[in-house]
């Protein structure tokens, strides 16, 4: 009896047993099927349906024969040959349309930000110009104080000159628009309007000697201005102003500073500018007839075109400066080698004008240049 019950006991431990391992066999046929089902649906868009039916139709013709055919050789390599042209097609879509989108997103960006400036620009320049409200003020008491006292050579008390000083300085330098469009480096107008004001006042000597010592003057605009005959601007720091056809004739320049000065056309007749600083200033056209230069930096400076005749260049620094079509008629220099001089220094024009002039001796230690016959 007891073996018995044991043998029932195994044949249901057996029993158990073989319906595991039928439901890990079934589990891994569903995987395995599965996995097929997945391996067909991913080869479709990966090799597509035609690559796909000649590999299949390339097996099934080796299986059968042991041999596979020209035909289906080339049935085979011409569909690789078309899925990767395919296939690449896609991919290079799929870079350029991100690439296109992300171009045109950083040229809205960068135009956007472009707006966002001049109108930054706009609104400084809009803050900067209420300085002309001031400036009236200050030139108000100016005027009266120069009205009171009279007869007394046009000084103004050491307060005013502090008061214009301050002011000028507060008139910093900005791009506002011009012609519907906004200027290209920042100028600042009110620094132009106070300087004409203090040049055509009765200011005494000694006055505008400390205000033009002191005060920041550089970035002025004085384009096409007309300020007569005789300006004084000694010691004036005008650095990168623009001068542009403005009318100075008999203008004192001297020791004035006007590095990377635009001053194309201007009217310099018989000025004075002894030492004055005008490395790389722009001189083209000017007008520098009976000019002093005594002394004057010209380094870098473009002089094409503009007529220094009579002028005087004792000890003019011309170095690395554009002197092409430079008019020197009777222009003073100090030594008879000037022309030698300024060729091996290797300026650019130097070489028209020693085809144009020649040097004639005129007093002790000084030379003119005239014109070749």
């Amino acid at each position: 009896m007891e073996d018995k019950d044991y043998i029932e006991r195994l044949k249901r431990e057996n029993k158990l047993l073989q319906d595991k391992l039928d439901k890990i066999s079934a589990g891994k046929q569903r995987k395995r099927r599965f996995r097929w089902w997945l391996l067909k649906k991913s080869s479709i868009p990966i090799f597509g349906s035609r690559l796909k039916n000649s590999i299949s139709n390339a097996i099934t013709e080796y299986k059968e024969y042991k041999t596979v055919s020209v035909d289906t050789v080339s049935d085979v390599s011409s569909s690789v040959i078309w899925r990767i042209t395919r296939i690449g097609l896609f991919a290079f879509m799929v870079a350029v349309i991100p690439a296109t989108v992300l171009i045109f997103q950083t040229m809205l960006l960068r135009s956007q930000n472009e707006f966002i400036k001049n109108q930054n620009h706009l609104v400084e320049a809009d803050r900067r110009s209420s300085l002309v409200f001031v400036m009236s003020d200050v030139l108000s008491d100016f005027n009266e104080e120069l009205k009171y006292k009279g007869s007394g050579g046009g000084s103004i008390s050491k307060t005013l000159e502090a008061r214009i000083i301050s002011l000028c300085m507060a008139m910093k330098p900005y791009k506002f628009m011009e012609n519907g469009e906004l200027i290209e480096k920042p100028i600042s107008p009110e620094r132009g309007q106070l300087l004409f004001s203090l040049l055509q006042s009765d200011l005494s000597p000694e006055s505008s000697r400390d205000i033009l010592n002191s005060a920041d003057f550089t970035y002025t605009d004085l384009r096409k201005v007309n300020l007569g005959r005789g300006a004084n601007l000694k010691y004036a720091r005008l650095d990168y102003s623009d001068l542009t056809e403005a009318q100075m004739p008999a203008a004192n320049l001297e020791r004035g500073e006007l590095k990377e000065a635009q001053m194309s056309k201007i009217n310099l007749s018989d000025a004075i500018l002894k030492r004055a600083r005008l490395n790389n200033a722009n001189l083209h056209r000017a007008e520098l007839l009976s000019a002093d230069l005594t002394n004057a930096n010209l380094y870098g400076a473009d002089l094409s075109g503009a007529d220094l005749s009579e002028a005087i260049l004792w000890g003019t620094k011309l170095d690395n400066a554009n002197l092409t079509n430079i008019i020197l008629d009777n222009a003073v220099v100090d030594r008879q080698d000037w022309i030698e001089y300024i060729d091996s220094l290797g300026i650019k024009g130097a070489g028209e004008i020693e085809n144009r002039y020649r040097i004639k001796k005129q007093g002790k230690q000084q030379f003119v240049l005239v014109p070749k016959k």
